[in-house]
Formats: structure tokens, C-alpha cells, sequence
């Protein structure tokens, strides 16, 4: 048996990693293990830039969370020297009259101007004309307007997850890699981690496996989560210069109905060769030891001819890289940061369902919390595991 541990991380993703480096912050004696070696490529973590937003239109409750993210990202870059977060904008492009939702949310120009009034977020609901002025590379239609934030960017995720792994070995953090855990067991005195190498004795666990979180669940919870296959895919510019985050911004672009949803992103100048690109797609389950890595040549010809020709110039049909990314979503596209329904010695988080990336370090801070103090700062009654196992 080996040494005993104050809190034991399972999965160091985006909010396992954050979750071990604020937990080592505090002075815990912390166990980190992932069966990969992240940052990688096979989870649901990387992609060299994630979107973040102040104005969150998926629920005003994430909003505390993104605004203490964001201190943390400013806190993390001090720390590690290393730039995680390019501010360039952000733009949510629809129109009025469009039936499909994002993140379950209907009118999202709307409903992220609602929050941004309410939170006083520098923002401006703006007309095709003057998307078309500001910028010259996309092609709304007439009838489409955006929500633009300003202050909105692009965090780099791979660097986000090295950061905090490597603060919180220097705080005196033990990380494991390529390690699979394959059960645990939650007692009056602690709690015993089981995995392929051996077992490992804690005080509280925190169970952030990301697209491999069901596994861990009991099976009553384990229908709650479903795994999504995406594609990332990177595009030749003609003159990647306009697409700089000084003079290109995100772009959520949510269509007529759900498989018209596409999205590009400003390319830093020491990222990615190519420009980013994305869709979502949620009719169609996986599992992550199962899934289809391979992008199919009918994929990117989807993405690039019926996707963004429409939508965004300066592109040219030279796909330079593709990724698969894995999305863990629930039902009501929410988060699930609990206790465990058995044992309050473990936490559970999956926040998931695309848009955990810019929370993830505050989520990690509250799940260090939820270890550690048994409460958060929080308020997380939101993401409450009951709300997705209740009877139907």
C-alpha cells in the first residue's frame, strides 16, 4: 500500500489539473493520475484555443465563474511565464428568426446581451452591415446580427493544463501518468484508489475523468453522460496575417437549425499553421475507447465547401491538420459538479457539454474546495448530480 494522500485527483484535463494545482496550492498532499500523459490530444482538452466570454448566455450562474477564471489565467501567467489568453473579440453571429439553440439556450445574440447588460459587460449588439465593415473576411447575410464583446479571447489550452501541472509539482504535487484507475472504495476512514499499477490510500477523491467519467459512476448516474465525437480541423489561409487576434476575432456562428452551427477562431502567431475550425454535433454517441479517430474525407469537404465557404474568406481548401475531440454532455447541457451520491469523501465533476474550457479554472478551485473544506464558494446548486437521475 502506498503512501497516504490528503486528496487524490483521477483524470487531469482541464479541470483535473486545475483541481490538483489548487489543491497542492493550499499545502494538501495531493495525488494526480491520468491513463494518458496530458496535455493531449484524446480527451476533450486541447486544440491550441478555446473560446472564453464574460457574458455567459447558457445561464448568468456561470458568470462568477468565468470572472474568477479569468483572475486565475492573469494569476497562472505570472506564475508560470507563460501567455495563455490572446484577447482578439468575439463575435455570436444569428438571426432573429433562428430555430436552433446553442447550449440549450434559444436566442443566444439575445440572451448574451441580456447577461452582459445585467453584469455590466462591455458589449454591442451590431447589424450585417457593420459586421461586414469591422470585419471583411466573413459574410453575414442581411438578416443575421451579432453579440460582440470586446474583451472576449481565446485561452491556449494545452498551455492552461501544463501550467498548472507544473505549479503544482513544484508545490509539492505527485503526478502519475499513463496510469488507468479501475476502481475506488470509500470508507469511514478514507478511501482506497485501485488502478493497473496498485492502490493508493486518501482522505477525499476527485473523480474528473472527462469522456471517461461514467466508467467511474454508479450505474444508475452513468445515463446522464453521453460522449459526442467533434472534429477540429485547420484550414490554409491566404494570408494567415488577417487572422491575427489583434485583427480577427472569434466567431460562434449559430444557423437555421443545429447542423448549420459553425465556429472559427483568431490564429496567434505562435500557434497552429493553419485556421480553426469547427462544428457540434450531439446525435450521435460514443465511447472514448471506441471512437472513430480517422476524419473521413467526406468530413472535411462538409466543413469546408457546405460550412464555412458561405461564411468566411481567405481560406483555402488545404485541410493542414485534424483532431477529434471528445464532448461529454448532459441532458440539459449543463454542468455536474457534486458530491458522490454514496460518499461525500468524493467529488464528482464533469463540466462538460462543450463550453467548460474558459470555467475550468474555478471549477478547479471549487472542486479543491469541495475536497478540502466540503463546501465552496460557489454556489453550485445548478450542477447538482439529482436533477439528472431524477424518475421520468
Amino acid at each position: 500500500m502506498a503512501q497516504g494522500y490528503d486528496v487524490i485527483v483521477v483524470g487531469l484535463g482541464a479541470m483535473g489539473a486545475a483541481a490538483l494545482y489548487q489543491a497542492s496550492k493550499r499545502g494538501a498532499r495531493a495525488l494526480g493520475i491520468d491513463r494518458f500523459q496530458p496535455p493531449h490530444t484524446l480527451g476533450s482538452s486541447h486544440g491550441d484555443t478555446r473560446i472564453t466570454r464574460a457574458a455567459i448566455g447558457e445561464g448568468e450562474f456561470y458568470v462568477p465563474l468565468v470572472r474568477r477564471s479569468d483572475q486565475i489565467w492573469r494569476e497562472l501567467e505570472s506564475l508560470s511565464g507563460r501567455r495563455l489568453f490572446e484577447q482578439s473579440g468575439g463575435l455570436i453571429i444569428a438571426p432573429p428568426s433562428a430555430s436552433a439553440t446553442f447550449h440549450g439556450a434559444g436566442d443566444f445574440v439575445e440572451a448574451s446581451a441580456r447577461v452582459a447588460e445585467r453584469h455590466g459587460i462591455a458589449h454591442e449588439v451590431i447589424g450585417a452591415e457593420e459586421i461586414r465593415r469591422r470585419h471583411p473576411l466573413l459574410k453575414p447575410r442581411s438578416i443575421d446580427r451579432a453579440y460582440y464583446e470586446p474583451g472576449a479571447g481565446v485561452l491556449r489550452p494545452e498551455r492552461c493544463i501544463q501550467a498548472q501541472l507544473d505549479l503544482a509539482r513544484q508545490a509539492g504535487a505527485t503526478v502519475q501518468f499513463g496510469e488507468k484507475v479501475t476502481g475506488y472504495e470509500a470508507a469511514a476512514d478514507g478511501l482506497t484508489v485501485t488502478s493497473e499499477r496498485g492502490r493508493y490510500r486518501a482522505d477525499k477523491l476527485i473523480l474528473s475523468a472527462g469522456a471517461w467519467m461514467a466508467d467511474l459512476l454508479p450505474g444508475a448516474c452513468r445515463p446522464a453522460l453521453r460522449v459526442c465525437r467533434q472534429v477540429i480541423y485547420w484550414f490554409e489561409a491566404e494570408d494567415i496575417s488577417q487572422f491575427d487576434p489583434r485583427v480577427f476575432p472569434w466567431v460562434i456562428w449559430i444557423g437555421e437549425s443545429l447542423d448549420e452551427f459553425w465556429s472559427t477562431f483568431p490564429a496567434p502567431p505562435d500557434g497552429e499553421a493553419g485556421v480553426k475550425l469547427v462544428t457540434e454535433q450531439y446525435h450521435t454517441a460514443t465511447h472514448p475507447d471506441a471512437v472513430k479517430r480517422a476524419v473521413a474525407a467526406e468530413e472535411r469537404a462538409d466543413m469546408f465547401y457546405r460550412l464555412t465557404e458561405p461564411r468566411l474568406k481567405g481560406l483555402r481548401d488545404n485541410l493542414i491538420r485534424a483532431e477529434v475531440c471528445l464532448y461529454t454532455v448532459t441532458p440539459d447541457e449543463h454542468f455536474l459538479i457534486d458530491f458522490h451520491p454514496e460518499s461525500e469523501r468524493v467529488v464528482i465533476a464533469s463540466p462538460c457539454s462543450g463550453h467548460g474550457f474558459k470555467h475550468s479554472a474555478a471549477v478547479g478551485e471549487t472542486l479543491a474546495q469541495m475536497a478540502l473544506d466540503g463546501e465552496s464558494d460557489f454556489d453550485i446548486s445548478a450542477f447538482r448530480l439529482a436533477r439528472l437521475t431524477k424518475p421520468v
